[in-house]
C-alpha cells in the first residue's frame, strides 16, 4: 500500500469513494468516512448501512454514529462523524486527499486537527490490476459489446426515408431510441447504463455529445458506450462509429484514418513505454493524413483529446495516454481512442479496452463492426 507520514482520512462521495470501496470492498449511496492509521482501518456508515457495511468487509472496523455516542442532530453531520472518530481515536492530524470538501477541512482545523494534502494517488497499487480485477472489468467490457452489437441490428434493420432520416418499426429512429435500446441490453447484462452517446452527424463534433433528435442516413454516428457493473462497480469501455448507407470518399477516409491511428498506438503498447510514445503514434497517422488539429479556435477541431485513460473503479482514472510523463506498466488497463471532429464532417471515434502486458497488450473484449451497416 501507498507509504503515507499520517493518518490517511476519506469522505466516501465524489471522487474518494471509489478508494474507500478499493480499500474496504464497500460502497454505499451515502457520504461514509474512512480512516486508516497504524495498520488499522475503520469505516462510519449510516445505521441502515450497518449491517451490509460489516458483511462486505474485512478486517474494518464498522461503525455507526450511535457507536460513536452522537447527539441525534450530530449523527446527521458526517464532520461530526470524523471529529467524534478522531477524538475516540486521539488522532491530532489527518492526510486527506485535494477533493477533500473545503468546509469541512475548515471545521477539523478549528476543532486543532492538523491537515496534509496528498500530493499523488492515494492507493497508486490501483493502477495495476488483479486477476480478478481483470475478470470483472472483461465482464464489464463484454456487456458493452453485446449492447454495441444490439444497437448495430437496430441501424441494420433500419430503412432510409426519402429524407434521409431512418426508419425503425415505422417510426424515426432517433438517438434517444438508440440509447434507449442499449441501455436495454446493459440492464439485461446486470449493467447501469450511465450516459450513452448516440451522436450523429454536427452533434458528434462534440465528443461528449450524447446526441438528441433522428438519425440520418450517411452520416457518422458515434456510440460511445461506458457502462458500470452494478455488483462490482467496474466500469468498461467501448466506441465505435458507423454510417447508414453509404459514406462520402471524405468521410471515409477520416474513418480509415482513425483505424490507421488506433492500430499505430497500439502498436507501441506495452510495458516499459513512454504514454507520450503511445499518443504521438495516433498524431503522426493523422499529420501524415493531413488531418490538422486546431484547438485555439471557436470550435475545436481534429485530434483533440488524448489517445486513452485507464478505466477501473473510475471510469476515468491513471495513466492517462497524452503527451504527460510516465510509462506503461503490465497490469495496467487503459483504452486506446484516438478521433477526429470537424465541422461539416462530424466526428468519428474508435474506442477499446485493453490490457497492458510485458510484451504488448490484449484486448479484454474484441468487437468488430463494419463501418457501413
Amino acid at each position: 500500500m501507498h507509504k503515507l507520514t499520517g493518518p490517511l482520512l476519506l469522505l466516501g462521495s465524489g471522487a474518494d469513494a471509489a478508494s474507500i470501496r478499493y480499500a474496504t470492498g464497500f460502497s454505499a449511496p451515502d457520504a461514509v468516512v474512512y480512516l486508516r492509521w497504524k495498520r488499522r482501518q475503520w469505516l462510519v456508515v449510516p445505521v441502515l448501512e450497518i449491517s451490509r457495511a460489516r458483511a462486505a468487509t474485512s478486517g474494518v472496523t464498522v461503525l455507526s454514529p450511535l457507536d460513536l455516542a452522537l447527539s441525534k442532530t450530530a449523527r446527521r453531520d458526517v464532520g461530526a462523524w470524523m471529529l467524534a472518530l478522531l477524538a475516540r481515536l486521539r488522532c491530532r492530524r489527518v492526510c486527506v486527499t485535494p477533493s477533500f470538501p473545503v468546509g469541512t477541512a475548515r471545521r477539523l482545523e478549528r476543532r486543532g486537527l492538523r491537515l496534509r494534502v496528498l500530493a499523488g494517488a492515494v492507493f497508486p497499487e490501483r493502477e495495476i490490476k488483479s486477476s480478478r480485477e481483470i475478470e470483472k472489468i472483461s465482464a464489464v467490457q463484454r456487456a458493452a459489446v453485446a449492447a454495441l452489437r444490439r444497437a448495430i441490428r437496430c441501424l441494420r434493420a433500419a430503412r432510409i426515408a426519402p429524407d434521409r432520416r431512418l426508419l425503425w418499426h415505422g417510426r424515426v429512429l432517433t438517438s434517444e431510441a438508440l440509447q434507449l435500446e442499449i441501455g436495454m441490453e446493459l440492464l439485461r447484462q446486470g449493467c447501469q447504463p450511465g450516459d450513452i452517446i448516440a451522436a450523429c452527424g454536427e452533434q458528434a463534433v462534440n465528443p461528449h455529445a450524447c446526441g438528441a433528435g433522428p438519425l440520418q442516413a450517411g452520416q457518422p454516428i458515434v456510440m460511445d458506450i461506458f457502462p458500470r457493473h452494478a455488483t462490482t462497480g467496474y466500469w468498461g469501455d467501448l466506441t465505435r462509429t458507423v454510417v447508414k448507407g453509404r459514406a462520402a470518399p471524405a468521410l471515409r477516409r477520416a474513418h480509415q484514418a482513425v483505424d490507421a491511428a488506433q492500430k499505430a498506438a497500439l502498436g507501441r503498447v506495452k510495458a516499459g513505454v513512454a504514454v507520450a510514445t503511445v499518443h504521438r503514434a495516433a498524431e503522426a497517422v493523422f499529420r501524415r493524413r493531413g488531418y490538422a488539429t486546431d484547438l485555439r479556435g471557436p470550435v475545436p477541431r481534429g485530434f483533440i483529446h488524448g489517445t486513452g485513460h485507464g478505466v477501473g473503479l473510475e471510469i476515468h482514472e491513471a495513466p492517462t495516454l497524452a503527451a504527460v510523463p510516465g510509462r506503461l506498466k503490465a497490469g495496467q488497463i487503459v483504452t486506446v481512442e484516438p478521433g477526429l471532429y470537424y465541422p461539416g464532417l462530424g466526428g468519428i471515434r474508435r474506442e477499446d479496452t485493453i490490457l497492458v502486458t510485458r510484451r504488448g497488450w490484449r484486448y479484454l473484449a474484441p468487437c468488430q463492426v463494419p463501418r457501413e451497416v
